[in-house]
């Protein structure tokens, strides 16, 4: 008897804590890191310490953040995890191949390219969440809120960043304008605050009934310095000639984006998280593999939709998350 009381007691003991590392490609207030993190920390099967390591490259030239993946490197030499995660392209891109040669166990997540273009699909200790957002289904959404016509022309209009164009090859390889039913979508990147607002300012004169913006967040000032990405939308937001759309939930809002079928942080970051929590439960990478974010919702701003006096269906608005 006393035996299976200790035998109780040993099994009741809580396991030790695994040793994660997140290394994220953007900075610690990005809006998509603060969700996909916060959903894998909610989800978390088991105790895990969590270390961080932000390369900040949606603000930092690239020679800076690659300096910041070798420090990245280093910190994974140095605390040895049990684990990491590979938040996003620039990091999965700029660490991969060195971590390859060690035998700890990768999640990825965020991953707009296909895991051959970095030739991780050979490395049997990496599984993931690919990132695919969900273009044709937002894009398709403005067939049903504007206002009828013959045919329509919209603007995607983004940060001329890696992330961009990674995000934006799969709709149109070299990004040339593509038809999808009676729209025909054309596709602008821009470097600068200053291209960006000749960009929006010149939409509707340019025959645009929309636009999709996508990502803002590298833009630069005439001065070379980086641009407050809220300061951007916000501008897009008030100044826009005709009606604004986006593809990430965060983009969504007052003073931001009208609406879309977006993706979102949280629950791709939930299932980062099962990934996760089977590696922490014993079982293989090898088994498990990759799995796509294709899960998307509406949502809409109701100054956005105010101001643009659009009508939204009453079966998508009722699924829709409506926000400010």
């Amino acid at each position: 008897m006393r035996i299976l009381v200790l035998l109780l007691l040993f099994c009741c003991l809580p396991s030790a804590a695994a040793d994660l590392l997140f290394v994220h490609s953007y900075h610690e207030g990005y809006p998509w890191v603060q969700d996909y993190r916060r959903a894998i920390l909610d989800n978390l099967s088991q105790p895990a310490q969590v270390d961080n390591f932000f390369l900040d490259s949606k603000r930092l030239p690239y020679e800076e953040y690659v300096k910041r993946a070798d420090m990245a490197w280093n910190r994974i030499k140095s605390l040895k995890p049990d684990m990491i995660v590979l938040a996003d392209d620039n990091a999965i891109k700029l660490l991969s191949e060195r971590i390859a040669t060690t035998n700890i166990p990768v999640v990825i997540l965020g991953l707009n390219t296909n895991p051959r273009d970095h030739g991780i699909q050979k490395f049997q200790q990496f599984i993931g969440v690919l990132e695919r957002p969900l273009f044709k289904r937002s894009l398709l959404l403005v067939d049903t809120i504007l206002p009828k016509a013959e045919s329509r022309k919209l603007l995607i209009l983004s940060d001329n960043s890696a992330t961009s164009l990674a995000a934006l090859n799969p709709i149109s390889e070299e990004l040339k304008p593509i038809r999808l039913g009676n729209l025909t979508i054309e596709f602008e990147l821009v470097e600068s605050e200053r291209a960006w607002h000749q960009a929006v300012l010149n939409a509707k004169k340019a025959g645009y009934q929309g636009i999709f913006i996508a990502l803002y967040h590298s833009l630069t000032s005439e001065q070379g310095e980086h641009v407050d990405p809220q300061k951007i939308i916000a501008w897009t937001a008030k100044e826009s000639p005709v009606p604004n759309f986006g593809f990430w939930d965060f983009t969504i809002g007052k003073q931001a984006n009208t609406g879309g079928y977006v993706l979102n942080g949280y629950e791709h970051g939930k299932l980062a998280a099962t990934l996760i929590n089977k590696l922490l439960h014993g079982a293989k990478a090898e088994d498990l593999g990759y799995i796509s974010d294709s899960k998307g919702s509406f949502r809409f701003s109701l100054s956005g939709v105010a101001r643009w006096h659009l009508s939204i269906p009453k079966e998508m608005s009722d699924k829709a998350q409506w926000v400010d």
